[in-house]
């Protein structure tokens, strides 16, 4: 569990390249082919991770306040709730992708600048303020700190769902 800039950008570096392997697993040609169950296409799914890591850049560029608790407190709970693969999670309407972006070279480069600005960020920022510009339903008031480890945990979250993915695909060509 990574709790300071120095354990941080290396979590997140790796956590990017894990992301950007697991995109580049499809072929462009099935990028965007829905699995026959329903769920989301790998390009979707893509399109969700990074509205999500857009929207918590925001967040952790947002206004903010100390903190009055360790900037990690939350982290054990954050991880737990992301790691239950036997809960699903309904995304919020504000994270659904709307299919607007099918490119898989396109979202790639996407959540690469998406992530370097995090990574920007990290080495400037007070990771220990709160952010004041959204408050999770589950988790309440977070740390620059707690978002970023739940954006990672997020990211996580879904390298098992592109191996659904590319499973159900191949299995249907």
């Amino acid at each position: 569990m990574p709790t300071t800039k120095e354990t941080l950008l290396p979590n997140l570096d790796a956590n990017t390249d894990a992301l950007i392997e697991c995109i580049l697993t499809f072929d462009p040609a099935l990028f965007d082919q829905q699995p026959s169950d329903g769920s989301w296409s790998a390009a979707q799914l893509t399109e969700h991770i990074y509205v999500l890591d857009r929207l918590i850049f925001n967040i952790l560029t947002g206004e903010t306040e100390a903190s009055h608790r360790p900037a990690d407190e939350k982290l054990a709970t954050i991880e737990a709730v992301l790691n239950n693969r036997s809960r699903i999670l309904k995304a919020p309407d504000p994270i659904v992708p709307l299919g607007k972006v099918k490119d898989q070279q396109i979202l790639i480069t996407k959540i690469i600048t998406a992530r370097k600005d995090i990574h920007k960020l990290i080495q400037t920022a007070d990771l220990s303020s709160i952010c004041l510009g959204f408050i999770h339903k589950g988790f309440g008031p977070m740390t620059r700190l707690e978002w970023i480890v739940f954006l990672m945990g997020h990211s996580e979250r879904h390298f098992h769902q592109y191996q659904r993915i590319a499973n159900t695909l191949h299995k249907n060509s």
